[in-house]
């Protein structure tokens, strides 16, 4: 196999979290520690364009000067937020209430298997990466990860490639021998900067953007007798069969 290594982007791509984990989180969060603001689905959808949950509850609170004073509403309650989120996230995956998006468990059990570097590569809070590894995918699945990258580890978030180029230096990884599985374009402009291949996995808030510089384009990753995976783009044919193997994504390096 020519690929070195497989790196994953967490939310949407591990579980449909944006939607049903972070906003649900965040809202809970601010209701008990006394703030008047609650986040609907589509309200959400454009909170999502700006990767970083402290970067997102900035540019909210900025929005609307009158309610959320600067004073008031600074770094230091926006951290306050984030951390209490974080807690709420970590109990929603811990018991089951946001389950695995289909694919994922089996491709990663063959990156395993062949001996590719695997990695997570996202702005979410470490422990709520572990949190939703560990318990969606197991305690030994989560052993099989070279590292996690997350949350804080880099300045320029996505888009910037900074994330990904910061695990390709440290394991001085080539980066036409690695894929990337993101769901966003966010997240594909970051691949791509870094010099990497990548499949997009369209999740609920980034069903209509732009992936066509991307290798591959599915709907999900499909599992044999489980949900169908639906190539909507790809740069060369690959078998389909109704679900993405890590073999398929060799044949498009």
């Amino acid at each position: 196999m020519k690929m070195q290594a497989l790196l994953f982007d967490c939310d949407g791509v591990l579980a449909e979290t944006e939607r049903d984990g972070h906003r649900v989180a965040y809202n809970k969060a601010m209701k008990e520690l006394g703030i008047d603001a609650e986040w609907t689905e589509k309200e959400y959808g454009e909170l999502v364009l700006i990767s970083g949950g402290k970067e997102r509850l900035k540019n909210y609170f900025n929005k609307y000067p009158s309610r959320f004073t600067s004073d008031k509403y600074n770094s230091d309650l926006i951290q306050e937020i984030y951390l209490k989120k974080t807690e709420i996230f970590k109990y929603m995956a811990n018991n089951g209430s946001l389950p695995p998006r289909s694919g994922i468990a089996r491709i990663i059990r063959e990156a395993h298997e062949e001996g590719l570097l695997l990695f997570v590569c996202s702005t979410s809070h470490q422990e709520s990466v572990k949190a939703l590894l560990s318990h969606n995918y197991g305690e030994e699945c989560l052993t099989w990860f070279t590292k996690l990258y997350c949350g804080d580890v880099v300045a320029k978030k996505k888009p910037a490639p900074d994330i990904y180029l910061f695990a390709r230096n440290e394991f001085n990884l080539d980066g036409n021998h690695c894929f990337v599985i993101e769901d966003s374009r966010n997240g594909l402009l970051a691949a791509l900067g870094a010099g990497m291949h990548c499949l997009i996995t369209q999740s609920f808030y980034t069903v209509d953007e732009d992936f066509s510089e991307a290798d591959i384009v599915t709907n999900c990753l499909g599992d044999p007798g489980g949900e169908e995976a639906k190539i909507l783009n790809s740069s060369r044919p690959i078998p389909e069969r109704g679900y993405i193997t890590a073999a398929d994504l060799d044949m498009l390096l």
